[in-house]
């Protein structure tokens, strides 16, 4: 499988911190200035023609080089090594005090660089975060002991300073369903002939496609471990998810109901100097059809990669339950 490191920073704010209402963008600007003024030695303005491009932990983690020139004549963005799970939506105003987290999953070699994300973070505390520039103080991080399990244990207390990481065992599957119901928790952006789909353009090939082009590529970019006994076919190499039996496996797959919604996002890029929008689909959708079973390996671990545009914001999260669940 892939090798995922799912991990939770927690803060304590210094000043009263209010985010807006998807405060990824935000979360990932703050990290990405303050990892840069960490590790950079050149102080370049930016990574173009960098010596040190290939071997910098801040170009590799927001640049993402093509690891070759074959992936680089396919691709002309690649997926960062990273997730990040921002605090839900609703939860917006911070007191001077209160706590809050940031989720963030780690792909690949991506985990083996955690003392230099934590070091990051510490001095973003400093910088402040959202318009007000809120300071706040990192606590602790916590890391998922097994991949989907909802069970955390310290890794880093900062009155210590002492960080012991965790290898993360893989995710236990659940029995297959014969209808799950997919969550989108976070906008999803999912672009197809230059346009992004709308609620009626979606469909079970797009939503899960892009699911299964997603995996493979990152599974070309960071290699996956040994092959885990018991999981199936897409797994078994980088380029298999983008055929034969997984799209075979789509095609039987059909939208039994659905209920999503365009929710606009405006954002500030202070990279770009511009305002952008980067809606997507909220809601949920429910899926049936035999071709559910060979996919729920990787329909499981997607929910821990997201899918679709701007992984790296947080948006594309998504849960899977039963259909019976989602009722009750």
């Amino acid at each position: 499988m892939l090798r995922l490191q799912r991990l939770r920073f927690q803060f304590q704010a210094i000043d009263p911190i209010r985010l807006p209402t998807f405060s990824g963008s935000a979360w990932r600007g703050l990290l990405g200035h303050s990892l840069r003024r960490s590790v950079c030695v050149t102080r370049a303005p930016n990574c173009d023609g960098c010596l040190l491009r290939g071997q910098c932990f801040y170009s590799t983690f927001f640049e993402t080089p093509a690891a070759s020139a074959q992936i680089a004549k396919r691709y002309s963005a690649l997926p960062h090594p990273f997730v990040l799970e921002p605090p839900p939506a609703g939860q917006r105003e911070h007191a001077s005090g209160e706590s809050l987290a940031l989720g963030l999953t780690l792909i690949g070699p991506a985990g083996d660089q955690l003392p230099y994300l934590i070091h990051a973070l510490q001095r973003a505390g400093g910088i402040g975060l959202g318009r007000e520039g809120g300071r706040f103080r990192l606590r602790q991080v916590v890391q998922e002991t097994s991949l989907g399990s909802d069970h955390w244990q310290p890794v880093f207390e900062a009155d210590s300073g002492t960080l012991q990481p965790l290898r993360t065992a893989p995710q236990v599957l659940d029995p297959c369903p014969e209808v799950l119901v997919f969550k989108l928790l976070t906008p999803l952006r999912i672009k197809q002939r230059g346009r992004y789909i709308r609620a009626t353009g979606l469909s079970a090939r797009a939503l899960l496609g892009t699911l299964a082009a997603r995996v493979s590529l990152l599974a070309e970019l960071y290699p996956p471990e040994p092959t885990v006994p018991g999981l199936v076919a897409p797994y078994a190499g980088p380029r298999t998810l983008e055929r034969g039996l997984v799209h075979a496996a789509i095609d039987q797959v059909e939208i039994q109901a659905m209920q999503v919604r365009w929710v606009d996002w405006p954002r500030y890029s202070s990279r770009q100097r511009t305002h952008m929008q980067l809606g997507g689909l909220l809601g949920q959708v429910r899926l049936s059809g035999p071709g559910i079973a060979p996919l729920w390996p990787l329909i499981a671990l997607g929910q821990w990669l997201h899918l679709g545009k701007n992984t790296s914001f947080g948006l594309g999260r998504y849960r899977v339950t039963t259909a019976a669940a989602s009722q009750g």
